[in-house]
């Protein structure tokens, strides 16, 4: 009978409460001494975990438990700063993960193509509008998906979203289901606890 292979936990330093680590937030030292957010878990040293939400991280810091957890009492942790580290690194994993989908087929973009998508019952994975969308187009793109029940997130605004997809300005793009889209929709939602969209 074979075993199989338990994840490994770690302890949150705001809430004290075990989760599996891929899901934490990492932080360790640099050479020198400057407090880094590891969010891949790939760097050497002793590391500290928080899980990925604004909360946990206020109270990490206004507990000083991660110089405690990094064995450094004269460490200056500003909330704002690690919010900060952690929101654009989120930002540029999801803006990565959407490049991928692009290179790989897996994006569609453009009101009328996303509109056609959900119409056809396509697996869509979800929506994202732009901050800058027209009223007209989001309520259309909002009905439509709702109707499939296709989950849609607001971010970026249309030009980013264009450059992301190598494209011009797109206030609407669309992911198909998949692993991608799940790995993408993770880091959505994080982002979204941590910047309290949600």
């Amino acid at each position: 009978m074979s075993k199989r292979c338990r994840e490994p936990e770690r302890t949150c330093v705001g809430c004290r409460v075990s989760q599996p680590q891929a899901s934490l937030v990492r932080f360790v030292l640099s050479p020198q001494q400057q407090l880094l957010v590891d969010y891949r878990q790939k760097l050497p040293g002793r590391g500290v975990y928080t899980c990925c939400d604004l909360d946990c991280i206020v109270r990490a810091v206004e507990r000083k438990q991660l110089q405690r957890g990094l064995k450094i009492e004269q460490l200056q942790v500003d909330v704002d700063q690690v919010v900060n580290m952690i929101t654009k690194i989120l930002l540029q994993r999801i803006e990565n993960l959407f490049g991928m989908a692009r290179k790989s087929g897996q994006a569609v973009s453009g009101s009328s193509a996303i509109l056609n998508s959900l119409k056809r019952n396509d697996s869509l994975a979800f929506v994202l509008l732009s901050d800058d969308v027209s009223t007209g187009i989001a309520s259309k793109v909002l009905t439509a998906a709702e109707s499939q029940r296709v989950e849609v997130f607001q971010m970026f605004s249309k030009g980013r979203i264009g450059e992301i997809l190598g494209k011009g300005e797109r206030s609407v793009a669309a992911l198909q289901a998949g692993k991608l889209a799940n790995a993408i929709k993770l880091e959505v939602q994080r982002y979204k606890r941590m910047s309290r969209e949600i």
